[in-house]
Order: structure tokens, then C-alpha cells, then sequence
């Protein structure tokens, strides 16, 4: 039977399948694996079964006539399941690049090399702690994370400035700096998804 303790426990499993995707699509990228880019995919099944599971427990807790108490966390926790979905469907959009990048030969920079890595290293220290938070069931430990929050397009901006330098000094090839240049607009999607689960997290008292 379906309640708001069960689709908690499975938003938290999707943290845990988000988290693990993205750390995937970073071994993928620094590795070369395609066996890992796999692996990775393999969670992103697990985020759409959840959020699938999600909807329907959902959909059977709203016909209970729930309080307005609950009915704020079944909103919470449905927009919740809609971010991690999306994050893992950015972290696929990255997937296919690595894949390309792989397949290609293409080489980035060392300069670019370390720029990904600190993005990722931002990005996966603001999902450690919302899901954190998910895992400790205490909303107002997120106001930390936003407190932590990174200007994320300030740096996409700034990295992007860098590779299209690097590009005309005939650094790196025009698919390679595509390829890099969507991979820092992808990872600065996935940070605005999770900042957005941390300002939902905020609406439960």
C-alpha cells in the first residue's frame, strides 16, 4: 500500500541511483571505458523505474483524500522524482558525448581536463548533500547546501571562454571543443537540478 514513507524511500533510492550515475559518467570520461558508459546506463533505468514507481504510488495516495500536510509532500516528492530523472537524462546526454569522444580518438586538453574535473568536483559535492539530507529525512539541513552553492554559470562561462581560446591557438580540434562545450552546459544543467531539489526540499516543514 502506498504512502508517503514508501515514495520517501524510493526518491532516496533514486538519490542514491542519481549519484551513482554520475559518478559513473566521470570514471567513463576520465577512463575511457565504454563498459562503464553501460554501467551507467544501467542506472539511469533504475531513476526511470523509480520515478515510474513514484507516479503510481502517487496517483493511488491522492485518491485517499490526503491531508494538506501530505499533499505538500506528495508535490515536493513528485518534483523531486521529475529532477532526478532529468538529471540522469543529462548525465546520458554526457554519456553520448564520451561515447564520440571515445570512438573518435578525441583528446582534450590537459587545461580542459582539469577544468571538467573541477565542474564534476562542484557538481558531485552539491549531490552528496541533498542526498544527504534525503538520507537524514531533515529538510532544514539543506539550507547549507544552497548556502554552499557554486555561481556554476559563472564558471561554464568562464571555461567556455577558455576552450574557444584554446580552439583558435589550435589546441584542441572543432569536435573536440563541441564535445567539451556540451559536456559544461550538460554538467551546469545537472547543478540547477539539484539546487532545485534542495529549494523544494525547503517547502516541507
Amino acid at each position: 500500500m502506498a504512502d508517503l514513507n514508501s515514495i520517501r524511500e524510493k526518491v532516496n533510492q533514486m538519490a542514491s541511483a542519481a549519484m551513482a550515475m554520475w559518478k559513473l559518467t566521470y570514471d567513463a570520461f576520465i577512463e575511457h571505458d565504454v563498459d562503464l558508459i553501460a554501467n551507467a546506463l544501467e542506472e539511469e533505468k533504475i531513476l526511470n523505474r523509480l520515478e515510474d514507481e513514484i507516479n503510481s504510488s502517487i496517483s493511488s495516495l491522492e485518491k485517499a483524500a490526503p491531508s494538506d500536510d501530505e499533499k505538500l509532500k506528495i508535490m515536493v516528492y513528485a518534483g523531486i522524482a521529475v529532477d532526478f530523472e532529468l538529471i540522469g537524462d543529462y548525465c546520458k546526454d554526457i554519456l553520448e558525448r564520451i561515447q564520440i569522444k571515445i570512438e573518435e580518438k578525441l583528446l582534450f586538453s590537459e587545461d580542459a581536463v582539469l577544468e571538467y574535473k573541477d565542474l564534476y568536483a562542484k557538481t558531485k559535492n552539491a549531490l552528496e548533500e541533498v542526498v544527504f539530507v534525503l538520507e537524514k529525512d531533515n529538510p532544514a539541513l539543506v539550507k547549507e547546501v544552497l548556502r554552499n552553492e557554486e555561481h556554476i554559470d559563472s564558471m561554464v562561462d568562464k571555461y567556455r571562454l577558455h576552450h574557444n581560446q584554446r580552439l583558435i591557438a589550435g589546441k584542441c580540434s572543432p569536435l573536440g571543443c563541441n564535445m567539451f562545450l556540451n559536456m559544461l552546459d550538460f554538467t551546469a544543467a545537472v547543478y540547477y537540478h539539484i539546487k532545485k531539489i534542495a529549494q523544494s526540499l525547503l517547502k516541507i516543514k
